[in-house]
């Protein structure tokens, strides 16, 4: 089995893209009429938030080690520190491509409880389909943004394209949001002091490779005790830490397993567990096989 190494695209990687721009500054780049071919099929690890929207055709894509189709009048919503794998395309596939930066998407939506329901609710369900009246209403935004962009510099030029792609940032997690199944068990709990902490823990959770898998770990990372980490996380997302840490942890094992020739000991070894043996019992928990049974039935895909 050959290693893979994982790129890391990042905003920058967007602004030297041979294909057509029609806009680029600091947080943002719109691709249009881009013609899809994969020709490159090496995962990524994405270092900014990108929307993919599919006009015509259609593509098969793997984000975070699920396969997924991306269907015309579709789009997928492919969140920082997420990896991706082109797969294939159909004749004539058609996406445009919008990627922001991280801290572009951090000014425009703050650290509103909504934002994090709709980050878990993409982990999950990256592919999102545009109805109607969210395609007419981005296609008004669109026309929007080429006239801007056409029309001659004027003093606040920097500025109105700012807002305006906030505006349409915020559509499309308004129209996100509308299709989240409601969760009635979930506390409704917006203390901004909780959700600074939460917002915390998920981004130290989202930059670590998946070997540190305590509790007591990532309070001490974020300076408070494990008791209260694990009382701000279940009341903001109504799931314990160490299972929002597992869930990180086995996506980054399973990807090892599936696109790596190292042993399961050395695989182990690599994720700091203490032997084989519990290496073995974690896989299986969460895929309901061991590790070498998931690589054997990974080969065959």
């Amino acid at each position: 089995m050959k290693t893979e190494t994982i790129r890391t695209i990042t905003i920058e990687d967007f602004k030297h893209d041979p294909h057509l721009i029609d806009y680029v500054d600091e947080n943002l780049v719109v691709l249009d009429s881009v013609e899809a071919t994969f020709s490159d099929a090496t995962p990524a690890k994405m270092d900014c938030f990108i929307i993919v929207f599919c006009m015509e055709g259609e593509t098969s894509i793997n984000i975070n080690n699920k396969n997924h189709v991306l269907k015309a009048d579709h789009c997928a919503i492919i969140l920082p520190n997420t990896i991706v794998r082109p797969l294939h395309a159909s004749e004539g596939c058609i996406f445009r491509i919008v990627a922001i930066s991280s801290t572009f998407m951090k000014e425009v939506t703050s650290s509103r409880k909504e934002t994090w329901d709709i980050s878990y609710y993409l982990y999950s369900n990256p592919i999102f389909p545009i109805n109607r009246n969210s395609s007419y209403k981005l296609y008004l935004y669109k026309e929007i943004v080429l006239t801007c962009i056409n029309e001659k510099e004027h003093a606040y030029s920097k500025e109105a394209k700012k807002h305006l792609f906030s505006a349409i940032f915020c559509e499309i997690l308004g129209a996100l949001h509308q299709n989240i199944p409601v969760q009635e068990d979930t506390p409704n709990y917006r203390n901004d002091r909780s959700m600074h902490i939460f917002r915390k823990f998920l981004e130290k959770v989202a930059e670590d490779d998946g070997s540190h898998r305590s509790v007591t770990y990532y309070a001490d990372q974020l300076c408070y005790t494990a008791k209260h980490l694990s009382t701000v996380v279940k009341k903001i997302s109504g799931k314990g830490p160490l299972a929002i840490i597992n869930e990180h942890a086995i996506q980054q094992i399973k990807y090892e397993l599936k696109h790596s020739d190292k042993s399961i000991k050395e695989i182990a070894d690599q994720f700091n567990f203490v032997n084989p043996s519990f290496f073995g019992k974690f896989v299986k928990a969460y895929t309901g096989m061991p590790p070498l049974q998931y690589r054997n039935s990974a080969e065959k895909e």
